[in-house]
């Protein structure tokens, strides 16, 4: 279903438009700098040189799951039964959503929402679900539904003990496919480290040996990932952590176990109770005083994971204005830009429809 690979990634633009200027200067309170014209042309330029790629991944086959089996009517039933389950699982972000009671009326009906079935090599099925029925289905029973707009995660995982290969990508080829399985079963983008020069992949191994993560986050940009997934030793004893849109955490076990806790994870902060997430949101940013201010604010909300797109419609004193794509609602997009403690929810803005943020200097 091509989940793994690098570079993927949407690219964000940035518009402005510019209005004629008023006859008169508008007045400015304290600690308001009016942004002139000449201002307003270098903010637009500096959009344009400010045009980045967004790292969430569309995934592609979230409505078909591959089970063992074979396409003739007899066994589809049973198929369309098991590829459901691992549908609904990618769908929701939930890993328990099987064993949920109630999801007990969608999955006695799996003929209902199958639409094709593939007979694979080695005796392996894929059976294709209607989407917009199936959404229909889960959002009926209160499930919340993850989108196909995707964090990518750099996968790194190495040695733990002494005289260990100077690798980030897993020695074990076993434990790698197992990584990219599951991964790919959970709808999870995953990238790994390739073509590093060979001072610098000693430098992030040490550092992942360590447990120092930023520097790991900062390796999985470059690889047009936001998040990063760290795996020290092999086997049901390997320690895991991570940093990346939804947080910090670690994990003790197995990989693909570690990949299924990242998903939930994942799938617990931005699954959301609509058949289509996300949407077009107005967003306000105060305590924007300069260019570098401008900069920031920008780079910080096209950094949010499920932003699609950025576009600055409006400079009034300190405060910008923005058109932002999301793939998400508006209290998604409040809790997630929370995270990197620049952009904080603004108290004493009015009422008006728009998200309204403060930058933190």
């Amino acid at each position: 279903m091509g989940w793994t690979g690098g570079g993927v990634g949407r690219a964000v633009v940035f518009y402005m438009a510019i209005a004629p200027p008023p006859a008169a200067p508008a007045p400015t309170g304290p600690g308001m700098n009016f942004i002139g014209p000449s201002t307003r042309l270098a903010l637009a330029l500096l959009a344009l040189a400010l045009a980045t790629h967004a790292r969430a991944a569309a995934v592609e086959g979230l409505y078909e799951g591959t089970v063992p089996g074979d396409a003739a009517s007899a066994q589809r039933a049973q198929v369309a039964a098991e590829a459901l389950k691992q549908v609904v699982v990618r769908l929701t972000g939930r890993r328990a959503a099987p064993s949920d009671a109630a999801l007990s009326s969608v999955f006695a009906e799996p003929l209902r929402y199958a639409q094709t079935y593939r007979s694979l090599a080695q005796g392996q099925v894929a059976v294709g679900f209607d989407a917009r029925s199936l959404d229909a289905a889960l959002l009926g029973a209160g499930q919340h539904l993850w989108s196909r707009e995707r964090p990518a995660t750099l996968l790194v995982v190495v040695g733990d003990r002494p005289g260990a290969p100077a690798s980030l990508v897993a020695a074990d080829p076993d434990q790698k496919r197992e990584l990219e399985r599951t991964a790919q079963l959970r709808g999870l983008p995953v990238v790994w480290v390739t073509g590093l020069d060979a001072p610098t992949a000693q430098a992030r191994v040490a550092d992942a040996q360590a447990g120092r993560l930023e520097p790991l986050r900062a390796l999985a940009r470059q690889f047009g990932a936001d998040g990063v997934l760290v795996g020290r030793g092999s086997g049901a004893g390997s320690s895991w952590s991570w940093l990346g849109p939804a947080g910090t955490g670690s994990f003790t076990g197995a990989s693909a176990e570690a990949i299924h806790a990242l998903a939930d994870r994942y799938g617990a902060q931005f699954a959301t109770q609509s058949a289509t997430p996300g949407g077009v949101l107005g967003v306000a940013v105060r305590g924007v005083r300069d260019l570098p201010g401008y900069a920031q604010a920008t780079q910080l909300l096209a950094s949010i994971e499920g932003v699609r797109e950025v576009a600055l419609e409006e400079v009034l004193g300190d405060t910008l204005r923005f058109r932002v794509a999301f793939a998400g609602d508006a209290d998604t997009l409040k809790q997630t830009a929370a995270q990197s403690g620049r952009l904080l929810p603004d108290e004493e803005a009015a009422a008006d429809g728009a998200v309204h943020f403060v930058l933190r200097p």
